[in-house]
């Protein structure tokens, strides 16, 4: 039963108020302008993450305070949200995460547990038994189904690669279907549209791997390809043979038209994805930020779920630029939008 948009009032209160933690542009940039790794992490020590820096023995640890503040979300949202199976679904990537380590680690004999993240929907040890024993009842029906596909993929083809390729493409379908049957119509736009800048990545990077093979690229561009967007995978074969800028073009009427246009001008000049991924989750995070509009229901939560991911994202790239003594410019440069 899907209830009503003022369950969420008590909820959207809380995330509202947090809100007023998250970083801002000039705590990032004073981090990035930081004269070492040390540094930086004091200035995050003067923010709401000052406990958990405080607690670090070595700059080398930053990443224990990342993957605490997702987790902790997560405690947060099981406490405070009145319908729980709609905020799961923005962790439910977690869980397909720690499916992906387990399957590849069960194939080749590696213990995994401890690397293993705990800000998914089921817990870790919970997972591992379910990946040992085959048994994926408790899981959305799709990603289920796509546990044991690619467990037999592994073992047919020993393809680690299939094996994200499979659960990907799963984990899309749940979260569309889920999310149309609800009609929560400004998530699924949300999924929609990241569904459609993940598989325009994809055809870029399928279109040099496959270097002029058109069958190869079709091959590819099939077994990456993620449901749920707006874009048809039909569509996208037929332009492989077309040039990058042409393929630009005919999104220009599109709200993230500029994404594509700058993203590949930057690929074609620089062969990197770095500014079309920058700007793609610029563009995601503008779209939660029109929650702000939005009084009662679950967007609010989402959106502030995913400021937090933004943010942790942000720390870890000033943090390893820091430590691989990269000039603040250059840091800078790789830095996205901030929610607050």
């Amino acid at each position: 039963m899907k209830g009503k948009r003022t369950d969420y009032a008590h909820s959207v209160t809380r995330v509202r108020a947090l809100e007023n933690g998250l970083l801002d542009k000039s705590k990032i940039e004073r981090m990035a302008e930081a004269k070492s790794a040390n540094e930086a992490l004091k200035i995050l020590g003067e923010t709401s993450y000052g406990a958990q820096v405080s607690r670090l023995n070595s700059v080398f640890e930053y990443e224990n305070i990342l993957r605490e503040e997702i987790a902790s979300v997560r405690q947060l949202f099981w406490k405070i949200s009145p319908h729980p199976e709609v905020t799961d679904l923005f962790f439910l990537k977690y869980d397909v995460l720690n499916l992906k380590i387990l399957i590849k680690g069960k194939y080749l004999g590696q213990e995994v547990e401890d690397i293993l993240v705990t800000s998914g929907t089921i817990a870790p040890d919970k997972m591992t038994t379910m990946v040992s024993e085959g048994k994926f009842k408790e899981l959305p029906p799709e990603i289920a189904q796509a546990a044991e596909e690619a467990q037999a993929s592994l073992e047919e083809t020993r393809d680690p690669q299939l094996v994200d390729t499979i659960l990907d493409k799963a984990h899309y379908s749940y979260l569309s279907r889920f999310l149309s049957e609800r009609k929560e119509d400004f998530l699924q736009e949300f999924v929609s549209v990241q569904a459609d800048l993940t598989n325009i990545k994809s055809f870029i990077r399928v279109r040099h791997v496959a270097e002029g093979d058109g069958l190869r690229a079709r091959e590819l561009l099939r077994k990456v390809f993620v449901p749920g967007g707006k874009l048809e995978l039909d569509s996208l074969m037929a332009q492989l043979d077309e040039s990058l800028t042409a393929f630009a073009e005919r999104f220009a009427r599109d709200p993230w038209g500029e994404v594509v246009a700058e993203g590949i001008a930057s690929w074609e000049r620089d062969g990197s994805l770095t500014t079309y991924e920058k700007l793609a989750d610029n563009f995601l995070l503008s779209h939660m930020k029109k929650s702000r509009l939005i009084a009662f229901g679950p967007e609010p939560l989402v959106a502030y779920f995913w400021a937090k991911e933004n943010e942790v994202k942000l720390i870890r790239i000033v943090m390893v630029g820091k430590i691989n003594g990269l000039p603040a410019k250059d840091i800078k440069e790789r830095l996205r939008d901030v929610y607050a």
